[in-house]
């Protein structure tokens, strides 16, 4: 059995579908692919259809398999770069080691990060410390028993005048076919979210929380269907009205395109509906 997810990756099945490839208001194109010799280079970018602004990302990773690890480097067109080096299950079998670093050449701002972690059969833990002025320990364990999950992380703020700490507990059941997640955060804040698989076709997700702003109750709920061929349609819907819609067609091996919308669902006729468009290239 494999080992359990970290702790960010608990529920992300729910919001994974919830989320995935709802690239309103923008145009976006992804380019992927991969030598002989094992390094891979990666492209985005992005085209925001309000803000008339562009951004892009390029990032480039090397595999040393030998050794368990990955050298990664990047840059974006806010002229910011960005370089980590991770070892993995070589030193200690489910040891993992990173550090990564970011540098912007104008400002002359940089910050950094350390983290480690260890994968067993039924526990995973994984700890990280950021380096920069204002630096945050932040701390995590999740354990499994079959197909129950219990986690719980901590962030804290080791500044000189110290924000404090923030504490999240999380309890999860999880096998083949459905995924439940309850989230307690600071004591006062509670996530819930079920992701099911009512068969190979047709999957469906929904969640709850009230961790906005004001502590207002949200909810989602989302689906996908898988059509015949590599055509898939997905639509959500929240308590704000808001309906999402989106079509996903793999024309051929290594090209996807995706349409998504968002749609004002309290008026739709002259609401703040927003479209998008994607295009997948990998090779």
């Amino acid at each position: 059995m494999s080992p359990p997810p970290i702790y960010a990756n608990l529920g992300s099945s729910a919001r994974s579908l919830l989320n995935w490839r709802y690239h309103s208001g923008l145009w976006q194109l992804d380019c992927s692919t991969m030598t002989n010799s094992g390094m891979e280079f990666l492209t985005t970018g992005f085209a925001n259809q309000d803000a008339s602004k562009v951004f892009g990302s390029f990032q480039n990773k090397l595999n040393i398999y030998n050794y368990g690890i990955t050298l990664t480097k990047g840059w974006n067109t806010d002229n910011q770069l960005f370089g980590e080096i991770k070892q993995r299950n070589n030193i200690v079998e489910g040891l993992m080691l990173k550090l990564e670093g970011r540098l912007q050449p104008s400002t002359g701002s940089k910050d950094g990060a350390f983290s480690a972690g260890y994968e067993g059969n039924d526990h995973t833990i994984l700890g990280k410390i950021e380096i920069k002025n204002n630096p945050v320990l932040s701390l995590s364990l999740v354990l499994r028993d079959n197909e129950f999950l219990g986690g719980v992380a901590c962030d804290y703020d080791l500044s000189a005048d110290g924000g404090g700490m923030s504490l999240k507990g999380a309890l999860g059941w999880s096998d083949a076919l459905t995924s439940l997640h309850v989230e307690l955060l600071n004591n006062e804040s509670l996530l819930f979210s079920l992701f099911h698989k009512f068969n190979h076709r047709f999957f469906t997700a929904i969640q709850i929380d009230n961790v906005s702003e004001g502590r207002h109750l949200n909810m989602d709920l989302g689906m996908t269907y898988q059509l015949s061929g590599n055509a898939l349609i997905r639509a959500k819907i929240n308590n704000k009205n808001e309906i999402g819609l989106g079509y996903e067609n793999q024309l051929r091996p290594g090209i996807t395109w995706s349409i998504s919308s968002i749609l004002d669902g309290k008026n739709l006729n002259d609401g703040n509906h927003k479209f998008g468009v994607g295009l997948s290239l990998a090779c």
